[in-house]
């Protein structure tokens, strides 16, 4: 797994980053129409794919049609992934509110409980299955086939290893260093908002690096698989 540091910096170990930058932020910009979005989930993919092949650059915005559809299929593997958390949400929540709406002081203790407990149980169920989602991914990307994304024989020696837990808290911190970074420049009005997403999208760059990093060890323990080490070049 490549050290927090040179994950970092490998956005920018190309000589072409700050174009890649821009137009990954500039579509991350017009994320709320969710379209651009699937060309950025395809890019993500692909510097998986390159990190796995070890491959030290990042790759760049082209073969546009392979980005969508790569960025397509890891969507739809998140949604199928977050339906439970988001079935359990969705009826604590409306439990909850059939109980408040009540109008009796036990209904409304007892809505307001169920609201607490419902989305406490909501947070946990997002975190485990969003850690197993973005294993999903990587075995989609490495794999190139989205039905490795449900391989129960592939994932879970994964998600179990130290290497591929140590790489996702790795990502969290980094995207929580984002959030701040991003709080901080929407004290700006719009151009706040604006910067913010190009920041998000070199966090997910560095993510999609670390979470590679992660899987590869996990399933190689070391370079048992014959694939160069992360960094290395294939050649």
């Amino acid at each position: 797994m490549p050290q927090i540091r040179d994950a970092v910096t490998y956005p920018t170990e190309h000589d072409d980053w700050m174009k890649t930058v821009l137009i990954g932020g500039v579509l991350s910009v017009f994320g709320f129409l969710l379209l651009p979005l699937l060309p950025v989930y395809g890019y993500i993919v692909r510097v998986i794919r390159h990190s796995l092949e070890g491959d030290p650059e990042p790759p760049t915005f082209d073969d546009w049609e392979e980005l969508v559809v790569d960025g397509a299929k890891a969507f739809v593997i998140g949604v199928v992934y977050m339906l439970v958390p988001g079935i359990v949400g969705a009826v604590a929540v409306g439990g909850s509110v059939v109980a408040i709406a009540t109008g009796t002081r036990g209904g409304a203790a007892t809505g307001v409980a169920g609201l607490v407990v419902g989305t406490l149980l909501t947070f946990v169920l997002a975190l485990v299955f969003g850690y197993v989602a973005v294993a999903a991914v990587v075995a989609f990307a490495d794999d190139r086939r989205v039905g490795a994304a449900f391989d129960v024989g592939t994932i879970r020696p994964v998600v179990l290893s130290g290497e591929y837990a140590t790489a996702w808290a790795l990502s969290v911190g980094v995207f929580v260093a984002a959030g701040v970074l991003v709080g901080v420049l929407n004290g700006i009005p719009i151009l706040g908002a604006v910067v913010g997403a190009f920041v998000f999208f070199y966090a997910q760059i560095v993510a999609a690096r670390l979470w590679a990093g992660g899987y590869h060890d996990a399933r190689a323990g070391g370079n048992g698989t014959g694939r160069p080490e992360l960094g290395e070049s294939a050649v």
